[in-house]
């Protein structure tokens, strides 16, 4: 007897299922199962997967859900159609709206009005049917029974019937088969899978546990009884069911009432956008394009006209225009937003402070720059519209918008504003376990010594849970713990682990919008921040299910830009438009191809600082090579070398084939962006460039490599044809990868900001750093590498003040001052208290009256002392910290006396510089005055070199030096990039991953000695080390480095 399993968790039943959907799919498979519904709790957050994963396996999907209700009972509801599935999505939409993002309860009055369309399952043993049964409560369960009758129609319920060998099982299903009798309902068999094979019910136990905030000691109530809740086969099945045989075959009759599949039968349509009176969206749109070009160019030449006329074609047959028009509608609300925030002004046009900047390949379209949704003219820069809007679509066209951090925020609140949460809500997305997080949850389950998983979690480097055992054999400390039974045991647990789902997260800027309500078509439900919605799909289901996502991105760079241009303004009372600056700048260039480029957007990192000073840009197009070169999909093929060669002319080289020539010529034969692999498949291929597109995403999935090898055989059949030799066609194939690169038009878009900052960076230093202090975190480096920086472009960085300071950095005698938020501790609210404090009442004269006026607590009081904020008081420290612990009252108790308490202050020692530097680093994360170096310097061997003369020493020459770790990295290669940093400079650091094994502990001391070989390699300038010394400090309080996996 055939049998389909109906009642099955996945992986995204967070913390009660443990298997994902292809392990669920593929057992489905061989178990024979035709059918298979996913009912994870109180979501469909694998839904779409689930749908396309099954029908590529030839599994019939049925989509599902197990509700929980207001008493803490269970649903489970199973779509049979359209409507279906858009009531199952309300139902879970209304369990979170009457309980809590932690904790969804659906109030059953609800379900009336949307069981269309669904069927019914009465619910496991915490199904409310079943409990009443079970407490010999008949008479209630019987008009339980009707209500669900009347709600559903006798057709489309089922009384589900579970026996997981749980000792009750027996005698429940009794009762609930002879209830089916009385009332003529049909019964159904399920398992209730919470795992695809038994073997995985260990590891069910501890998420539970987690999911509980339990041990597994102390979780035996909320786990499962035993091992039985995995997939079984149709003939177990039967033999479990044996006494009810109708509950097996009606498996089968429910599986052929489900008709909807939900990667075919969604039918999601672009949202419409209301217009004026007189208009369709098409003319408007052309209507604004053509005003913004007259605006923009005066005389509309014909080339403007027939790159207009040809994305107007493209835009009219992809029926595009209602999905233009309201990210143009987007851009005018930032606009207003703008201006409210007193950032620019009604009269002052949108292309001269636009609010926002496009990234991606849709830079390249024209309309965009004309509607505002991008600030790079595609034409001055010959961008082609291939990848972005092409004849055939592969997939939906994605737009990301930039934009400063503070527009970005009261945007996302103003779309909701506008379309209401029914109709926009932020993309969802999956929290994953990494390692740390898997060990800590893991080790809690366990029971096993705090401290100990603490500071495996702590120490441990990969990401990638799977990878715990080479990471504790690396540590000495745990290296003796992998033979022990229960750390074996968090070894297991976490390569299984690793990769699952943690919870349902908002994304960090995508956004759906709909004129029908989103209900219709995902579950929404409220964010983690107050008044923001999120649908229960990431952006995979998204694009799956065709939906028109919009991303609202925060980028730092623009807040940064958009603060030092305010601060050029109210200095000097000239605002710049950046895009009327001379682009072809000799003296920034030379600053740029200094790799004096600390705190300029794409061009800081190590890796690109090393590019920069052999690209040698000299204007905007070329630094969009540079800003595109430095990727993994470019140097995955040693294209980035290759293409510096060829670029400074130290290198011959020619196409491979004359087909290569459109794609190729400009970027020197090299593929340096996303866009060239579409064009090379269509020009020695024949690809259509929606085939190309595909080709080029089957890169990136990798998922399967027979996928792969399909592409191939039409490629090789398409340059047979073009009359392309085999091996010629071979050679041009492998250079395609499927690492990251950027579009065309999204490095000219990067590279302008990029050029835009390096502009206000050498002409206004002080309010280049100053905004940059205020926008952290952002960028590759600390504070103390930034302010190391502002000092070899002349900027001092004074303490904060208590008397002058405001919350932020701001400018004072012509010094970047820090302001009290910078002072760790003091948050937004305690900084303007001791501001607003002072603007009304006047400077603080004593220790005392400022501790009177403002009431804070002892510790940010001290802090502000550590930090150096009450030297224009009194520069005596420690006697300030004395003088607050005489003073202090707890805040419960009346406010601290300013009376004199000279007399009971002792005879002090000043703090020595050492220890003024120890305080500040703690305090503040940076020493304004110096460098750690500077005091490091005289206690080192003479043989320690600096990162100045080091630069003389020649290829292989032996060097140790020293310094502060400001940045590690490890990228897809098969070494470790470090940078460390004296009182002079930077110097970059090569670890092959032998020697970073051996030495990896010490490397993530803030401090290192290390020697080395210099490496000179096609101009890079590198330290390869072989050895590392630690630099032993006492109480040192350094800055920590920012790291990249």
């Amino acid at each position: 007897m055939t049998y389909a399993e109906l009642h099955c968790h996945s992986y995204y039943s967070f913390h009660e299922g443990s298997s994902s959907i292809p392990e669920l799919l593929i057992r489905a498979k061989e178990l024979g199962y035709p059918a298979l519904a996913l009912t994870d709790h109180n979501n469909l957050c694998g839904a779409m997967e689930f749908s396309e994963y099954a029908i590529s396996l030839d599994i019939k999907p049925i989509t599902g859900a197990e509700i929980t209700l207001v008493d803490g009972s269970h649903l489970t509801f199973l779509a049979k159609n359209r409507q279906g599935y858009s009531n199952l999505c309300k139902l879970i939409t209304h369990s979170y709206l009457s309980g809590t993002r932690q904790e969804p309860l659906l109030d059953p009055e609800h379900i009336p009005e949307h069981s269309q369309g669904l069927i019914l399952l009465t619910g496991c043993r915490k199904g409310s049917l079943s409990n009443l049964l079970t407490s010999d409560r008949n008479t209630e369960a019987y008009e339980l029974l009707r209500k669900y009758m009347g709600w559903f129609g006798k057709e489309n319920l089922f009384i589900e019937l579970q026996q997981n060998l749980v000792l009750g099982d027996v005698k429940r299903n009794r009762k609930l088969a002879k209830l089916a009798s009385q009332t003529d309902i049909d019964i159904a068999a399920t398992n209730n899978v919470h795992y695809h094979v038994s073997e995985r019910h260990h590891l069910n136990d501890v998420l539970v546990s987690i999911g509980h905030n339990k041990s597994l000691e102390d979780s035996h109530l909320e786990r499962r009884p035993n091992s039985h809740f995995h997939m079984k086969s149709s003939l177990d099945m039967y033999e479990l069911f044996k006494s009810y045989p109708d509950a097996i075959s009606n498996t089968i009759k429910i599986a052929e009432k489900c008709d909807f599949v939900l990667s075919k039968n969604l039918n999601y349509q672009f949202p419409d956008y209301p217009v004026p009176t007189g208009y369709s969206p098409q003319s408007y749109l052309e209507e604004l394009c053509y005003r913004a070009a007259e605006r923009r160019y005066g005389n509309l030449t014909n080339r403007i006209k027939d790159r207009l006329h040809q994305e107007f074609d493209l835009i009219r047959h992809h029926s595009l225009a209602g999905f233009l028009l309201i990210y143009y509608d987007v851009i005018q609300l930032a606009r207003e937003i703008m201006i409210n925030m007193g950032l620019s002004d009604p009269e002052i046009p949108l292309e001269e402070r636009p609010p926002g900047r496009g990234r991606g390949s849709s830079v390249s379209m024209l309309v965009g720059y004309l509607i505002g949704l991008s600030h790079i003219d595609p034409l001055e820069f010959n961008l082609s519209l291939d990848r972005f809007l092409p004849s055939e679509m592969a997939s939906i066209p994605d737009i990301d918008l930039d934009f400063p951090r503070n527009i970005r925020e009261q945007l996302i609140i103003k779309v909701h504003e506008k379309y209401g949460w029914e109709h926009a809500a932020l993309t969802g997305m999956i929290s994953t376990y990494k390692m740390k997080g898997a060990i800590r949850d893991i080790g809690r389950s366990l029971g096993l010594p705090k401290q100990d998983v603490t500071n495996l979690a702590t120490k441990v480097t990969s990401n990638h849970a799977k990878d715990i055992e080479s990471e504790m054999l690396a540590l000495p400390a745990f290296r003796d713990k992998l033979e022990s039974p229960a750390w074996r045991n968090l070894i297991s647990l976490s390569e299984q682990l690793d990769g699952f789902p943690k919870y349902l997260a908002q994304h960090p800027g995508g956004m759906i919008i709909s004129s029908t309500p989103l209900t219709d078509l995902v579950p929404v439900q409220p964010a983690a921040i107050h008044d923001r919605y999120i649908c229960q799909w990431d952006k995979n289901s998204i694009a799956s299910a065709g939906f028109i996502k919009i991303d609202f991105l925060a980028l730092g760079t623009l807040s940064q830009m958009q603060e030092t241009l305010q601060l050029i303004e109210e200095r000097t009372g000239d605002y710049h438009d950046l895009t009327r600056i001379n682009h072809e700048d000799p003296a920034v260039y030379n600053m740029i191809h200094q790799a004096d480029t600390i705190g300029v957007f794409q061009v800081e990192s190590a890796a690109q600082m090393q590019t920069v000073t052999r690209i040698l840009p000299n204007n905007l197009t070329e630094m969009a090579y540079e800003v595109a070169a430095v990727r993994p999909g470019v140097g995955a093929n040693n294209g980035v070398s290759q293409f510096i060669r060829r670029h400074m002319k130290q290198e011959q080289w020619d196409f491979d084939h004359p087909l290569e020539r459109r794609s190729l010529e400009r970027t020197l034969g090299v593929i340096l962006f996303q866009d060239q692999v579409n064009q090379l498949s269509m020009d020695v291929a024949g690809f259509s460039p929606a085939e190309a597109d595909l080709l080029r995403r089957a890169f990136v999935w990798r998922k399967d490599p027979s996928l792969l090898n399909l592409h191939w055989n039409k490629f090789k059949a398409g340059a047979l044809n073009n009359g392309v030799p085999k091996d010629i066609a071979v050679k041009i194939f492998k250079k395609f990868n499927g690492q990251y690169m950027f579009p065309e038009s999204h490095a000219f878009a990067f590279g302008i900001t990029a050029y835009h900052m390096a502009w206000l960076k050498y002409y206004y230093p002080l309010e280049f750093y100053t905004s940059i202090f205020n926008q952290q975190p952002m960028g590759f480096y600390n504070l103390e590498t930034l302010k190391e920086d502002a000092k070899r472009h002349g900027i001092s960085t004074l303490n904060p003040d208590i008397n002058y300071s405001l919350e932020k950095c701001s400018i004072k005698d012509e010094s970047l001052l820090l302001g009290f938020m910078h002072v760790k501790g003091l948050g937004e609210s305690t900084s303007s208290k001791i501001v607003e404090d002072r603007i009304q009442y006047g400077p603080y004269t004593t220790i005392a009256a400022a501790m009177q006026r403002t009431n804070l607590r002892r510790e940010p009081l001290e802090r502000l002392v550590m930090s150096g904020a009450f030297d224009s008081i009194t520069t005596h420290r420690r006697k300030a910290l004395w003088e607050i612990g005489l003073h202090y009252r707890p805040q419960s108790s009346q406010r601290a006396l300013p009376i004199s308490v000279e007399e009971d202050i002792p005879d002090l020692p000043l703090q020595n510089d050492w220890e003024i530097m120890n305080s500040e680093y703690s305090t503040l994360g940076l020493y304004p005055s110096g460098h750690v170096m500077q005091f490091l310097r005289p206690h080192l061997p003479n043989y320690v070199m600096n990162s100045q003369s080091i630069l003389d020493l020649s290829e292989g020459s032996l060097v140790t030096t020293a310094g502060l770790v400001i940045r590690r990295q490890r990228p897809h290669a098969k070494a470790v990039f470090v940078t460390i940093e004296d009182e002079l400079g930077h110097i970059p650091l090569v670890i092959w991953e032998g020697v970073y094994r051996n030495f990896r502990l010490l490397m993530q001391e803030p401090l290192v000695q290390i020697e080395g070989l210099v490496s000179r390699r096609e101009g890079t300038f590198n330290i390869v080390v072989h050895k590392v010394s630690e630099i032993k400090l006492p109480g040192k309080t350094l800055p920590k480095s920012k790291d990249w996996q």
